[in-house]
């Protein structure tokens, strides 16, 4: 049996984010970043799609080589965040998952949160979907990223191999229950 790990969704406000990365303010830029030789910064115009059962994920991904910003344009997303693993030298499947620091933000259209190195994330549509700005990295040569591969419940890809996938249920036998 699967453990449940209950997330409350509260409003993203600068504070409250600063443990995961910053929230844009005014007169407060942000500085996106991609590790030298490792791609480069690329903004996409993307929709997210609501799932199934947007309450309850499994999957968290983390990347180690940049930052990445979410800007919701048309409704409202929850991104789900964790601290960094600070045993990143044990590999994917020993990363460490603070669960005790679990949380997760409402972005509304306008706001953006932009999320530091190494943070673990997932992003749900609240509404049927999300259209949303989001700046990442690419490779030379990568598309536009493929939502319905990438973001879900369970699913590891891999199809971008500077983006680690961990299904928490698997590893775990845990998931994630957003409390909305």
């Amino acid at each position: 049996m699967d453990e449940t790990i209950k997330v409350k969704v509260e409003p993203l406000t600068a504070e409250a984010f600063r443990p995961y990365g910053r929230m844009l303010e005014s007169k407060a830029p942000v500085f996106p970043e991609v590790d030298a030789g490792e791609g480069r910064v690329a903004i996409e115009l993307l929709t997210l799609k609501r799932p199934a059962n947007p309450r309850r994920l499994s999957q968290m991904a983390v990347h180690f080589s940049y930052n990445q910003t979410f800007i919701p344009v048309r409704g409202s997303m929850a991104l789900i965040v964790a601290p960094a693993p600070r045993n990143r030298e044990a590999g994917h499947e020993r990363f460490e998952m603070a669960y005790d620091k679990l949380a997760a933000f409402i972005v509304e259209p306008g706001q953006a949160a932009f999320i530091d190195k190494g943070v673990w994330h997932n992003v749900v549509a609240l509404g049927a979907e999300c259209q949303f700005v989001n700046v990442t990295r690419k490779n030379p040569g990568e598309g536009t990223t493929d939502l319905a591969t990438e973001v879900g419940t369970g699913r590891a890809p891999g199809s971008r191999p500077y983006i680690e996938f961990l299904d928490l249920r698997q590893r775990d036998r845990r998931v994630i229950e957003l409390e909305l």
